[in-house]
């Protein structure tokens, strides 16, 4: 479980946005508090990521008129090393971006190996969505749609572009978006919960007193595009519920359970995204339990 947050304003209303990145990503650490991170744009796409509670963060935007943001509870990828939180850039052709990431892939390595992605230093699942967008040498939404429907898991996305375009991947993980007209304000959190507390204690509660917002409605399946000028566009994936994507081991080839360490091992990356150490699953093993008997345990929380 993490956090995702971010705004995006086009109009020439003044906007504190330091102040308005700081509540939102205050409010988004009760879904992580491992690491805190920004992207912005500055002269450039930069990122600003800290393995620190966003508490304990002080965020200098400098005028930017869209940042996305994360506050992480690491589940795979040391948050000490400071590559593995979150955003990451990642740059397909000519199209540099940064992304962030909500949820759970189990099919990280996978990807990396069948599609012979490059290797990387990045230990966090996560990651694999931005090499899965710079294999097809562009930022569109077909890259978007091609990403979102290789990944196996839980999952919603934000990504940032060099030239201040949002984008939303939406699958099962919450996304709440709110649009304030009058502001020419776009602000989202992954609940409602965290988007109103952080925006109570910003100069933005007059309009939510006054009505002065709409929601902007965002499905699982739905790619939305919020362009730098304010105009939505709205892109489609086909949507597969993280339960069907339950690993068949006996797709590899293998046969009555005769299992490698191939095998073994991306048991052992899927159980340690879903919280579960590897320890926990020689232990498992070590109790005659099959393959397919933790799978039941580690996808469904199944009694085992």
């Amino acid at each position: 479980m993490c956090g995702l947050f971010g705004f995006l304003y086009y109009g020439n209303h003044k906007v504190n946005a330091d102040d308005l990145t700081a509540r939102l990503a205050e409010e988004a650490s009760i879904r992580g508090t491992d690491a805190t991170g920004i992207a912005y744009n500055e002269k450039g796409l930069k990122v600003y990521k800290k393995p620190l509670n966003a508490y304990r963060m002080r965020f200098k935007l400098n005028g930017a008129r869209a940042a996305i943001g994360h506050t992480r509870h690491a589940t795979q990828g040391d948050k000490r090393k400071n590559y593995n939180n979150h955003p990451f850039i990642g740059r397909a052709g000519r199209d540099e971006f940064a992304l962030a990431h909500n949820g759970v892939l189990m099919n990280d390595l996978l990807l990396r190996n069948s599609l012979k992605l490059p290797k990387t230093k990045i230990e966090t699942d996560s990651y694999i969505a931005v090499q899965l967008i710079e294999n097809k040498r562009k930022l569109t939404m077909d890259s978007l749609a091609y990403m979102a429907e290789k990944v196996q898991g839980s999952f919603t996305f934000s990504l940032l572009d060099k030239m201040n375009n949002l984008y939303i991947v939406k699958g099962d993980s919450p996304m709440e978006i709110l649009h304030f007209t009058d502001k020419q304000l776009y602000v989202y959190a992954s609940t409602a919960e965290i988007l109103w507390k952080a925006l109570i204690s910003t100069t933005l509660f007059n309009e939510l007193k006054q009505n002065k917002y709409e929601e902007v409605k965002i499905t699982e399946g739905d790619i939305l595009k919020i362009s730098s000028n304010g105009k939505i566009e709205y892109g489609k994936f086909k949507y597969e519920d993280m339960f069907d994507y339950r690993c068949d081991w006996r797709r590899y080839g293998a046969s009555n359970y005769e299992f490698d360490d191939t095998y073994y091992n991306d048991l052992i990356s899927v159980a340690a995204g879903m919280g579960i150490t590897a320890d926990d699953i020689d232990e498992l093993l070590a109790y005659g339990l099959t393959y397919d008997e933790i799978e039941d345990y580690i996808y469904c929380g199944k009694e085992v």
